[in-house]
Formats: C-alpha cells, structure tokens, sequence
C-alpha cells in the first residue's frame, strides 16, 4: 500500500499512471479476496477501474486502500514503524575512535564490544568490515561508526583504517570522537602506522587516549614493561600537552572477548570472562562532549534549532535517504523536516534545503531517532542541495560554520582513459567515459582523500590520491562492479610555487625490514635521492626514518615486498613541498611483448621462461603488444606465445607465473606502458600495440631528445 499511496501523490505520465491504478486494483483485489479475515463478500469489496483523468483512475484504488487498511492492520500486514530512540543525556554520551596498526585487532575488539553491551546483536566475525575487499585482505578501508548502549551509557565508537593511504578517513573521523583508544600487539608493539595513526588524534589538544594491549594470550610475549616503554617514548614525542601522557593501559585479548587493568590480571587463571573494565574505563577517561558556544543572540534569532551546526565528517548516498551526512553536532539540535543550510568554510550559503532524516547506526543497523542535539554523532539526510567536504550543516543564516582541520593533499595520480586493446568489450558493462566519469564523480563525493578531474579534450580523467593501495583499491571496485578501462603508470601531482618554480611533494618515510635487508633498502633509497634521517635497531628489526620525494617511493613497496618477502612495513607521511629535483633513475628491466593474437601455449611460454620471468600462465588470451613477462635484459623482446603444436603438449617446466596484483602493476610500468583493466582480467601491454609504430616512435622521440 505505500508506494501505491506514494505514486498518488507524484506526477506521472498519463499512459504509466493508468497501466499502475490497473496494477495497483489488482493487487489490492487479491488482497482482500485473500485475507483471512476476510472471507465474506461484504470484507472483501471487489474493485473496478474505470478509465480516463487522473482522479478518476485514482479513486478505485484509494477505495481499495481505505477497504484494506483496518483489515492489514488487524492481521498485522503492515509492519511497524520503526521505533525512534530516546534522546541521550550529554552526560551519559561517549565519542571514541579506535586506531592501531593493520592486523591489530581493531575490528575484532569492537566486534566483541558489540557483542557483550547486552543490546542483543548477532555479532559476525569482523562485521565491522562490510567491504568485500575489506574481508579479502584483512584490513579496514573505510571509517565506519557505530552505537553501542551499556548500562545507561551510549558509546559512539569509530573504526578507523590503520593503513597511512587511507589517512583521509582518520583525519575526517577524528574530529568527532573526544577520546582514542590505541590498540598494541603485546607481541608486535607499536609499529611505523601506530605512530602515523596516534600522531593524527594527538594533534587535538582535548583528545583523551587510553591504550590497550592486545593479544596477551599469545604464547610468544614480550619481557614485561617493553612494550608499555615504547608505547610511552612515542607519547612524549607526540603529545601537545602534559594531559595526554596520562593515559591509563590496559590488557585484553579480543579474540578471546577480556579485558583486565593489569598484565598481571590478564594472564593469572582468575582473569575476567568480559571486557567490562575497557567499558568501564571509556566510562571514566573519556569526557562527555562539550556542546559548542554559541552567542545568545544568535541562539534566540533561531529558537527552534537554537543554532544547529554540524560540520560534513563524513558524506554517503544511502538508499531510500540520498545524501547523507555523518558527523559531531557541534551546537543545537535538529529535528526531521527542518530547514537546512549548508555553508562553505567562508560563511557563505552554498544550498539550502530540508531534513529528510535523522538516523544512528546501532550494531551495523540504521535506526531513526527523535533528535540530533549538541554533541551526539548522528547521520542527517537532506533534500534540496548536496553538501561538500569542509562545509556545514546549519539551521539558520547567522550560525556560523565549523572549523576543521585540513586533509592532506593528494600526491599521486593515474589517467583512466576507455580501454582500446583488441579484447575491449568483451568483459565489461560499463565501457563509456561518461559511465566512468560517473562512477568516479560518485567516488570523489563520498572520499574526502580523492580528487577528480578530467582533461581539456574529454579523453581521460586523472584520479588523485594518497597512496598506490588507495588508487589501486578504488579500481578494483570499479572493476568488479563490471567496469572496464586503461590505466596510465602513477604519476606525482605537482604544484606551481609563488615564483613560478614546480613543486613536488617530500614525504616523511619509515621502514621497518629485518636487520639483514636494511643495506640493500638504505643503498636502493640513497640512489633515489632519499635521505635517512635515523635508524634504529631493536632484536632483529631495524627501522629507517627517511626523507623521500614521492616520485622515488613510486614502485618501492612492490621492491620491498619481493625483497624481504612480504615482511617488511612501509609507512609515508605528507610532509612539504619542494622543488623538483631530477627523476629517480630507471631500476626495471625490458619486458616480454607478444606480437600475435592468440592463446598462450605452455610450449611457447616454457621457451620464453629462458629469457627472463613470466607474468601470466597458459591458456590466456593474448594480443599483440601486450606484456606477458619481464626480460633478464634492458631491451624488450617481441615474441610468439600463441603458436599451435602437434605432437607434442608440453615444453621443459618453467616456474610458475608472478602474477600482478593492479597495485603493482600500477607501479611495474613505464612511461610508453599501461595496464588494462576489466571483470575478469588485469594485464600490461605497451602504448603502441604495433612494434613497428613502437620503432618509429622510439626513433622520433630519440632525434627529439
């Protein structure tokens, strides 16, 4: 009954208004001749349609509805409105962020927070991470919030990502929360991307941190006091003030659902069954939120709202809601159906329109509630404008906007252009520009750390971001919701300085590797222009503190990865801009390019494996000009791969394939290169398909140089 009675208040065209009144008597007739408390005549009035104008057509169905109503609604037919929360006293709020290193334990924790608050929820393994990509790799990709009631008390509790590429999302997300809780392995200890993470909360003078332990059930521990000693000498290099060294710690195992005040507590047989003390200690360390000030005349120009403001922390596009916005109410309150205005960080009024709703996140269900008052964090879905990154929600003209901390800027970017190999087509749904740029218009909506632009002759869009795993995380979305394109190799954004001079972006590095690899990565650093700044050894680890632009990082990680195999920990920070300097030298050997279209043959591929490494297995599609390997040589070698044998099925064994993840690949490529991307594959293949055009090309660019 609700979309028809939704329909009869929307214009609609003629021919779809009557095909729908059809519709809509006939299911109302079923209806009613089916119900069971229906079963005379009398309770179940057969209903006519008759033709032409809107009321008329109109009018059988509004019979229908006012003869089916008390019967749906004895039988219960109609489900229930949702019941809105009651507003929280501020006294009894808390706003806390989690962060900690990958593969800490972030989700895990407030899975079992979730579980043991006695609000009755189904708790799934990392049910925080609702990404497919996020449950592939084990990590979080996106901030989410969500509401946990405990005795009396409403804890806002945030997950953030523990990944520096996805820093965006914490820099957004920090400004709601008056508390972090840093989350430690007793085993790891605090790692290059705690103190990136921990050194983003501690930038807010007012943030309170408590810290946790975790995993103390892990059989191989650390001696007792290491880890809280480290975890100290990174407070007293960050801290902005003497308040935030006095953080209590805890110990707690979120697999196992503990949480005790004491190391010693946490590994005794009398050890608590629950995480009551880390509930207890949110309770008493963090502070209820302070509501913002206001001038009073302000506040009595807008009596109903009593001065509204929220700032746009963070922005999605739900379904049934449209654009909604998730942040702190900084001042005021707001209910349904209010006038709203967005204002841009200058004051200025940028869209005006209504609230559509206000819901909170309870477990991972949202929920409408009553209110949105000063200092609760809650979702507001408008009409009428979309908001921006920066900008604020406020209820009148006088009230002013937010103020935020800034984001760092984005310092690399790929071109997505359409994708114009041989196989085009084939894979993809979405093949067009213009569903590409939509797609990345949409992303760059609800990402605060993404940046869109489009070149002047509609060709390629540049997609800029923080980092490879960020780009290459958005492209593989893209790709599996059936989008096909050409990526370009990663570039540096660069900046034009007040003397006219360009900038490139200078990034604070550290890597963590095992003590026997730290010459190589000083040595292959020093020859890319990096600087290192310090060094320090503990046991059989050994961190380097560096100085790097981001055009000598391009391709380091992939290095580091098959360097140490996979041990190794990366983290890059923004740090300034400089003048450019000269690119990093060529580190990459010549390629392996097929040169004819066809499958790819474990014969030829075995022949091919004597020159050097191969990318993918047989049975794979190829055409000219696509990368199947890389040369042991600086040259590439064209060669035949699809060939048809008789008599024989198989060449000499060659190693399997290293097949590409699309961030390395990304970082694999050179200038005269890209990478194709669609549904069911990523491969490289050269600029120029043709190797003869590739020559004449090469010739040309030689003569010009």
């Amino acid at each position: 009954a609700l979309p028809i009675y939704q329909f009869w208040h929307t214009p609609q065209d003629p021919g779809d208004l009557r095909c729908f009144a059809k519709m809509a008597v006939r299911t109302l007739n079923r209806a009613l001749c089916r119900s069971p408390l229906s079963r005379s005549a009398a309770r179940a009035p057969r209903i006519c349609a008759v033709a032409v104008g809107r009321t008329q057509l109109l009018a059988p169905v509004r019979q229908g509805l006012l003869a089916f109503a008390p019967i749906a609604a004895q039988a219960r037919c109609f489900a229930a409105p949702p019941v809105a929360e009651p507003e929280v006293p501020l006294e009894k709020l808390r706003n806390v962020a989690i962060i900690a290193h990958v593969d800490h334990g972030k989700t895990t924790l407030v899975d079992q927070l979730m579980k043991q608050s006695g609000m009755g929820l189904k708790v799934t393994e990392r049910m925080m991470d609702s990404k497919d990509l996020e449950q592939e790799r084990g990590i979080t990709i996106l901030s989410k919030a969500t509401r946990i009631s405990w005795n009396g008390y409403v804890f806002n509790i945030v997950d953030t990502p523990g990944h520096a590429d996805f820093g965006g999302e914490v820099e957004r997300v920090l400004s709601m929360v008056d508390g972090v809780v840093l989350l430690v392995d007793a085993v790891e200890g605090p790692k290059t991307q705690t103190k990136f993470v921990l050194q983003k909360a501690l930038k807010h003078p007012k943030m309170k941190p408590l810290v946790v332990i975790n995993k103390v059930d892990r059989p191989a521990a650390r001696d007792p006091g290491e880890v809280e000693n480290d975890i100290f000498d990174i407070f007293a290099t960050m801290a902005t003030n003497d308040e935030q060294l006095e953080y209590p710690t805890l110990y707690a195992s979120g697999k196992a659902g503990f949480c005790a005040r004491s190391l010693e507590e946490a590994k005794s047989e009398n050890r608590p069954t629950d995480m009551m003390s880390l509930y207890e200690t949110i309770r008493d360390h963090v502070p209820p939120p302070e509501p913002g000030q206001l001038d009073q005349a302000i506040i009595d120009a807008d009596e109903k709202c009593k001065g509204f403001s929220m700032l746009v922390s963070q922005l999605d596009r739900l379904p049934a809601l449209g654009p909604t916005v998730t942040g702190k109410v900084f001042s005021g309150q707001l209910h349904k159906g209010d006038k709203i205005s967005c204002k841009s960080l200058d004051g200025e009024i940028v869209g005006s329109g209504k609230v559509k709703e206000i819901t909170v996140v309870r477990g991972v269900a949202r929920e409408p509630v009553k209110a949105a008052t000063a200092g609760d964090i809650v979702s507001v879905s408008v009409t009428g404008f979309i908001p921006r990154w920066t900008q604020s929600l406020v209820s009148h003209a006088k009230v002013p906007p937010v103020e935020c901390q800034p984001i760092d800027p984005p310092v690399i970017a790929v071109r997505a252009s359409v994708n114009d190999s041989p196989l085009a087509g084939k894979d993809g749904k979405y093949i067009t520009m213009n569903s590409i740029g939509e797609r990345l218009e949409k992303e760059a909506l609800t990402n605060p750390a993404i940046e869109i632009e489009q070149s002047p002759n509609r060709d390629y869009f540049e997609i800029r971001g923080r980092g490879e795993m960020q780009l290459g995380i958005l492209i593989e979305e893209m790709r599996r919701e059936g989008y096909e394109m050409t990526l370009s190799p990663p570039s540096v954004v660069y900046k034009t300085g007040e003397d006219g001079g360009v900038l490139e972006p200078w990034e604070d590095v550290q890597i963590e590797v095992d003590i026997n690899h730290g010459s190589s990565v000083i040595e292959r650093m020093s020859i890319r222009g990096a600087k290192v700044i310090d060094m320090n050894t503990v046991g059989d680890r050994q961190t380097l503190q560096l100085e790097a632009s981001t055009a000598s990082m391009l391709g380091m990680r992939s290095w580091l990865r098959e360097l140490t195999g996979g041990t190794a920990t990366v983290v890059s920070d923004f740090k300034d801009l400089r003048p450019q300097g000269p690119p990093p030298p060529r580190d990459r050997n010549g390629v392996l390019i097929a040169n004819t279209a066809g499958i790819a043959t474990s014969v030829d591929l075995g022949k091919a494996a004597r020159l050097g490494k191969l990318f993918i297995n047989e049975g794979i599609q190829v055409y000219p000009g696509m990368i199947f390997g890389e040369n042991n040589a600086q040259s590439d070698i064209d060669t035949n791969i699809s060939r048809k044998h008789d008599g024989y099925q198989s060449a000499a064994g060659f190693s399997p394939p290293a097949e590409k993840r699309l961030e390395e690949a990304l970082t694999y490529i050179l200038a005269d290169e890209k990478v194709e991307v669609t549904p069911k594959r990523i491969v490289m293949r050269k600029a120029i398909l043709d190797a003869n055009e590739r020559k004449v090309a090469a010739k040309a660019a030689s003569k010009g140089a």
